[in-house]
């Protein structure tokens, strides 16, 4: 595609150094501004080392709109800085780094969204599809950025893509032929004004999808306006075309054929891992996958850390690391998943959700443990539901949770909070907990 010579990118992660490696090998000039410093930017800068480019760090202050008419904004960036909001009103172009690799691509796109369960998903669909086809590229929000296939120049089968929220933020021609909206429940209500701004983000993966495309969306969800074929998944009632569960078989329906999987066959657990399977069990045969090759990446497929992930057993208590649990809703779904009374430890930075729908399950709970910025709000709000235990550190919470649980009880990390007020980010606040928990 055409683009201009000089290009700004915002955000200097690992969204906007695999951009700047990009747009410079394609003989750009480039920007690049992070409102970090130099010195906390150390390791990506040196990720660039032998790239040209101008750099304007600790800040988004100057004129440097001024000599780029055209700006690339990585997935973390708030489309809405006001320095952004200046360049929209100038008429500079403003998009999102899978916006432009797609406008690089030619593959078909599958792209997965939901406040909880996508990197489950599309990691499965991944595996399976990459059982079936040679060449299937799996990233975007997962960890791997969509415009490093498109600088590997290799062609493919399938794109598979994880997408957040902010990356549909600045997505404009962005069109999977096949997507998938898992759920939606209240999450970063600190960067969105609403509810309302938050669930219009993550519809917009459906916004230039035509009816030769398809859309996947849980049974329940709004789906009028959708202009792709759209199937529902269900684990609570059958679906005249899609999936769902109907005792321990998962029926799935299309394209006017029927086919039949052991629910048993997959060993992740949870209602809410059964609609993973169902979304992706519709995507599968919407592809035209032999049900033995989808089959063979169920049984195969162990899930992914930090997601309900059993730890230890310590004297009849079973710990699990479910640090993944960054909403309410996720750390609801793992409570429900479990078969005991659990202890659990939750806490973290605040996300301006509510906590109540917690309460619905207080008869699973023996106790709650709690750290971090948001556990006096937490507190206050369901601390009525059980007793709570306040603790500084992981260490404390961990130590505090053993003194408290029964043999064959559950301890359960499952923070619904974001981890940025104590740890780099939710894996290693997991890998911290279960170093602790190795330890005692």
């Amino acid at each position: 595609m055409s683009l201009p010579d000089h290009i700004l990118i915002v955000g200097l992660g690992k969204s906007g150094v695999a951009l700047a490696k990009f747009l410079y090998g394609t003989g750009r000039k480039i920007a690049i501004t992070d409102a970090k410093t130099r010195e906390a930017l150390a390791p990506s800068l040196k990720a660039l080392e032998g790239i040209q480019f101008e750099g304007f760090f600790g800040g988004h202050e100057g004129d440097f709109l001024a000599s780029y008419p055209f700006v690339v904004v990585s997935p973390g960036v708030d489309s809405r800085l006001p320095f952004l909001m200046e360049a929209k009103a100038k008429g500079i172009p403003v998009i999102g780094e899978i916006e432009l690799a797609a406008r690089f691509t030619s593959e078909p796109i599958i792209a997965v969204t939901g406040t909880n369960g996508k990197t489950t998903t599309t990691t499965l669909l991944g595996d399976i599809f990459s059982r079936a086809f040679k060449g299937v590229f799996v990233g975007g929000n997962i960890g791997n950025p969509f415009i490093n296939h498109v600088a590997a120049k290799e062609d493919g089968s399938y794109v598979i893509l994880e997408v957040s929220s902010f990356q549909l933020e600045t997505v404009e021609t962005f069109r999977p032929q096949t997507a998938l909206l898992l759920n939606i429940t209240e999450d970063h209500l600190d960067r969105y004004g609403s509810y309302k701004e938050y669930t219009d983000a993550k519809y917009r993966i459906f916004e230039n999808q035509s009816s030769t495309d398809f859309a996947v969306v849980r049974a329940g969800l709004a789906h009028e306006g959708l202009k792709a074929h759209t199937l529902f998944f269900s684990s609570t009632g059958p679906v005249a075309e899609g999936a769902f569960l109907e005792g321990d078989l998962m029926k799935v329906r299309v394209k006017g054929k029927e086919f039949l999987y052991k629910r048993s066959l997959s060993r992740l657990v949870g209602v809410h891992n059964t609609e993973n399977l169902l979304a992706a069990l519709i995507t599968a045969h919407i592809h035209d996958i032999d049900q033995e090759i989808i089959e063979g990446a169920l049984n195969q497929f162990k899930g992914l850390a930090h997601r309900v992930e059993p730890v230890r057993e310590i004297g009849g208590v079973v710990f699990y690391n479910d640090s993944k649990a960054t909403n309410v809703d996720a750390t609801k779904r793992a409570l429900e998943s479990m078969n005991s009374k659990v202890v659990l430890i939750a806490g973290g930075k605040d996300k301006g959700g509510s906590y109540r729908s917690i309460a619905g399950l207080k008869e699973k709970l023996r106790a709650m443990v709690l750290i971090g910025e948001a556990k006096e709000r937490i507190a206050r709000e369901i601390g009525d539901i059980t007793q709570v235990y306040m603790e500084t550190d992981m260490q404390g919470a961990v130590e505090r949770a053993l003194t408290i649980a029964r043999k064959g009880d559950g301890v359960l990390f499952s923070p619904m909070c974001s981890s940025f007020d104590m740890f780099r980010d939710y894996k290693e606040r997991g890998n911290i907990f279960k170093g602790i928990v190795e330890s005692l």
